[in-house]
């Protein structure tokens, strides 16, 4: 009788020859690095398209793992030949004499109803103000706030349809098919987003030596876009408010005091990210403090001083990433703030306890200084150096 020797199972996430070196930190850099150049301009100088991709870029860096980065330059010509295709099929066809109202009402029409971009069913956002959620990501559906997710299922929130919107207007214009200067209308961002001519704007008047046409939509599509993404990644309990002064900061500061309490939520939380590891793309549960945390960065970028309650959200997230110097840095940039001295008096005592419980932390005075978070300190920021030795495995 023959004996059979028992089969040894090789486990190929372990196996060596199916690991490769991690780029994510590199493609995630370059990524932020473009995106800061892109404000770095100044609001006449932003393209909001190319800044908003360069968000999904930098998201996808961090979750996928991915060998390649995600194509920009790809989705960007996508709009270009949506622009040319408005040209070809609309405006080419239109009377001579035709108002430049008249042909802003085609492209729209070509967008919105022949293209059929569109928004969810929900509109500017799922949750009802009033409302105290678990986890927000359930409600808010993340990729509706990626414009390269727009491209694809012709679906997203109003802000990220401005942005469309707006970016096609330009390549027209760039293009000589149209002679006049748009203006986005972002007076209201809980509907479908509306274009009006500026007058006495040519092209030759927007247009820059470098052929780059001025920006003509306020960055509010920008910070309202990132917002989303913030809320959908948030990875603690969120109190929807009008104002969104509350939002998700009271929930994750006494997290951070008193402990998780919920185990359900922990278990979710463990189930998300062995799905994002391993490249599976699926709404997070739970949140995503990685994700959540680069929205609350590039908010305070882009916001600076204008945005105070930003530095208070990434200062709550930096403790729960361990990075005690920059959450003191950016919480002492918010407590000097006039903001934080309106605050309502239980969120003072919960500064309060989280200073207390930070000065007490050994050392943590003698750190190197940490700037804050600012359109230089960003740009300051070297690239990381690539971990040879730190390998994840191939995704299937």
């Amino acid at each position: 009788m023959l004996l059979r020797r028992p089969v040894e199972r090789i486990i190929v996430e372990d196996d060596p020859r199916y690991r490769r070196v991690d780029m994510s930190e590199i493609f995630a850099w370059q990524a932020r690095r473009a995106f800061v150049i892109n404000v770095a301009r100044g609001e006449s100088g932003i393209n909001l398209a190319e800044a908003a991709l360069q968000v999904a870029a930098e998201d996808d860096a961090i979750v996928s793992h991915s060998s390649v980065q995600l194509p920009v330059h790809s989705f960007l010509n996508r709009i270009s030949r949506v622009a040319n295709d408005a040209n070809r099929l609309y405006l080419r066809e239109m009377p001579s004499n035709s108002t430049p109202q008249q042909t802003l009402q085609a492209i729209q029409k070509f967008l919105f109803e022949e293209q059929r971009f569109g928004l969810p069913a929900f509109g500017r956002s799922n949750i009802a103000s009033g409302q105290v959620l678990d986890n927000p990501g359930v409600y808010e559906n993340a990729k509706y706030a990626y414009l390269h997710e727009l491209l694809v299922t012709r679906k997203g929130v109003p802000a990220v349809l401005a942005i469309l919107l707006e970016e096609v207007c330009q390549r027209l214009l760039s293009q000589g098919a149209i002679d006049f200067a748009v203006r986005v209308d972002c007076s209201s961002l809980d509907r479908l987003p509306k274009a009006e001519v500026i007058p006495g704007l040519n092209r030759h008047m927007v247009t820059r030596a470098d052929g780059r046409v001025l920006n003509t939509c306020s960055s509010d599509v920008l910070v309202e876009m990132l917002r989303f993404l913030k809320r959908a990644y948030w990875p603690f309990p969120w109190q929807s408010t009008p104002d969104n002064a509350t939002g998700g900061f009271l929930s994750a500061a006494m997290t951070w005091l008193e402990g998780e309490v919920r185990a359900e939520l922990q278990a979710i939380a463990r189930t998300a990210k062995h799905r994002l590891e391993r490249g599976i793309w699926t709404s997070p549960g739970a949140g995503d403090l990685r994700r959540a945390l680069a929205s609350s960065e590039r908010l305070c970028i882009l916001l600076g001083d204008d945005g105070p309650l930003e530095r208070r959200d990434v200062a709550v997230l930096y403790l729960h990433a361990g990075d005690l110097a920059a959450a003191s840095v950016h919480l002492a940039a918010y407590m000097s703030s006039s903001a934080a001295a309106d605050a309502p008096r239980e969120e003072r005592d919960v500064l309060r306890r989280i200073r207390e419980a930070l000065d007490a932390v050994p050392d943590l005075s003698k750190a190197p200084d940490r700037p804050v978070l600012s359109v230089q300190s960003a740009l300051d920021e070297q690239q990381p150096e690539i971990d040879t030795e730190r390998r994840v495995s191939l995704t299937w």
